[in-house]
């Protein structure tokens, strides 16, 4: 017959001694933690200017349309010293990326570069798989999606001694290697199945890369050049020259060709191997947040100030937000984040509080363990 079983167990008593001793044990622990944390953050270098809001500093960058390509400039005033590297951030402000619609609205498959169907695309990405272009021919876009199609295109650079006014050429270029995870490099993001491209001679004239483009590639794109369309980079501020060929180009509009101010057609990370945009790909829990651009590979002293050149496309005068330029150093703990020091100290002394008035209490008035009155 069943019978009630007994399993061993640990049923601690909770003893005065032993109450007091664990909320000082985690005080002890806590605060000192809390401290260092604080330090940490207190410890690194932030500054920003918003350049596109209700409050922006100046006007010379505000747009109230998509794609307008305002061209501005801003200036950093660097308030304390920053080790480098120092990090560049874009912000934004009540941009939703955490809508379900939104952040639903992509096709995995399609970002790893894997054959897909129409069917699955329409399914994977509604309500955006589909474009319409000037001459009213239908375009399958790739990537497809509200993500993807949403991307952040103002094109930020470090200005220099070109520019106007002229920047701080002792900065060099805006470094955007490196800014996004490796494992999303590797594994989640990869051109289309028939992509192919081939470095040639530079400059691309007409006499360099046509033994590549129209016969075996297709040199298809916007940023065309002579010599049948290949692609220059100059963005290191050396020329690096590309023949490339994207599968069934007639019919779908890529990546590239949605935002040619940010996105090369071919080159080290081309189309959707782009840094900046596997960085929006990763959606954001929070209406405001940040995505790292690039950084700067020279100290900057005190008093120095940082010229950012703005090609602004991104309107966020629809939906009421704002764009700001971040530019941080970092700790071994990360950015400035003062709030998790702060909750550390906060506990540990609230547990450091209730020792001693549990402790003050057990020695004013103890009170006999099991004793059947307090019942």
């Amino acid at each position: 017959p069943f019978k009630q079983q007994r399993l061993n167990a640990w049923q601690p008593i909770l003893t005065p001694t032993w109450v007091i001793s664990t909320f000082l044990l985690i005080g002890i622990i806590f605060i000192p933690v809390g401290v260092t944390l604080l330090n940490q953050s207190n410890n690194v270098v932030e500054e920003s200017y918003m350049y596109d809001g209700a409050g922006a500093v100046n006007a010379d960058c505000k747009i109230t349309a998509n794609n307008v390509e305002k061209l501005c400039q801003i200036e950093i005033n660097v308030t304390k010293d920053m080790k480098a590297p120092v990090y560049v951030y874009y912000e934004l402000t009540n941009f939703y990326q955490n809508h379900r619609k939104y952040v639903k609205s992509l096709s995995f498959a399609q970002l790893r570069g894997e054959a897909v169907t129409a069917d699955e695309i329409h399914e994977d990405c509604k309500p955006l798989d589909k474009v319409t272009d000037s001459s009213g021919t239908e375009l399958t876009l790739n990537p497809c999606g509200l993500i993807a199609n949403s991307f952040f295109n103002d094109k930020i650079s470090l200005a220099n001694a070109t520019s106007t006014p002229p920047g701080n050429p002792t900065f060099g270029p805006l470094d955007q290697t490196n800014i996004a995870w490796e494992s999303d490099i590797n594994d989640k993001f990869a051109n289309p199945e028939g992509f192919k491209q081939k470095e040639c001679e530079c400059p691309v004239t007409s006499t360099s890369c046509t033994d590549l483009c129209g016969v075996t590639y297709d040199c298809n794109g916007p940023n065309g050049v002579t010599g049948g369309n290949a692609y220059e980079d100059n963005s290191m501020g050396t020329s690096t020259c590309w023949a490339y060929q994207y599968p069934d180009d007639a019919t779908t509009q890529y990546l590239f060709e949605s935002y040619p101010l940010i996105i090369a057609p071919a080159g080290p990370s081309p189309n959707v191997k782009n840094e900046l945009f596997i960085n929006w790909m990763r959606t954001a829990g929070l209406p405001t947040f940040r995505k790292l651009i690039g950084s700067i590979d020279t100290d900057i002293k005190a008093g120095e100030k940082v010229y950012f050149d703005i090609n602004a496309n991104f309107d966020v005068a629809s939906f009421e937000g704002s764009k700001s330029i971040v530019i941080s150093t970092v700790s071994w703990f990360g950015g400035k984040n003062p709030f998790l020091g702060q909750s550390y100290i906060a506990v540990g002394s609230v547990c450091v509080g209730l020792a001693l008035i549990f402790g003050i209490k057990h020695m004013v008035s103890p009170r006999k363990l099991g004793d059947t009155r307090y019942l």
